[in-house]
């Protein structure tokens, strides 16, 4: 029983949009651009809106969970995220944000479309991609002892398989096509940007 309340608290701290205000915080510092444009566009767009999608999905009954665990439910979230993403990646362009943290919007935008066509015929895991797409930006950005964030999908691994969320094959899926996904698109990207 302790250890199904334990993995429910892993699944909620490591949730990707929770992930993804601490990455977009990191970024910006290392950057040296902690300014309240670049925060507030980052972490409304990267966090709270794809959250708050969840949200009102949940309370119209469209989703019957907050982790959206049925793979049929899952559209709707995607699409919202994605949008997000877009518009939020335009917004830190326009401002000139650093050009590391604009991609890393734009990569959140890419590997969601990815999950979203992955997840219409298998459930991939979205928290390990939540772990290895920041965490490989981090890498691009900070340099290679950043992997040790990579470390983060033991207990978060842990956590869907106790919760029953996904197999070990769906974790590693996740975790893989992401590091993949995210360092291809941060090539494209950089460059063109």
């Amino acid at each position: 029983m302790i250890s199904v309340k334990l993995a429910a608290v892993i699944t909620h701290v490591f949730n990707p949009p929770v992930v993804a205000a601490f990455t977009f915080l990191i970024l910006l510092y290392s950057q040296s651009s902690i300014s309240l444009p670049f925060v507030a566009v980052s972490l409304t767009f990267g966090t709270l809106v794809p959250l708050a999608v969840i949200f009102l999905l949940l309370k119209r009954g469209v989703v019957s969970d907050f982790f959206v665990s049925e793979k049929k439910e899952r559209a709707k979230p995607f699409a919202g995220a994605i949008l997000s993403y877009i518009i939020g990646s335009l917004m830190l362009w326009w401002l000139r944000a650093p050009l590391i943290v604009t991609a890393s919007m734009l990569c959140y935008a890419g590997n969601t479309v990815l999950m979203m066509l992955i997840t219409r015929q298998w459930k991939i895991s979205v928290h390990a991609s939540g772990i290895t797409g920041p965490t490989t930006v981090l890498i691009e950005s900070i340099g290679v002892w950043v992997s040790i964030f990579f470390a983060l999908l033991i207990p978060v691994g842990w956590a869907r398989i106790k919760m029953k969320a996904h197999t070990p094959t769906q974790i590693i899926a996740g975790a893989l096509v992401t590091i993949v996904s995210t360092w291809l698109q941060l090539k494209i990207y950089l460059a063109v940007l």
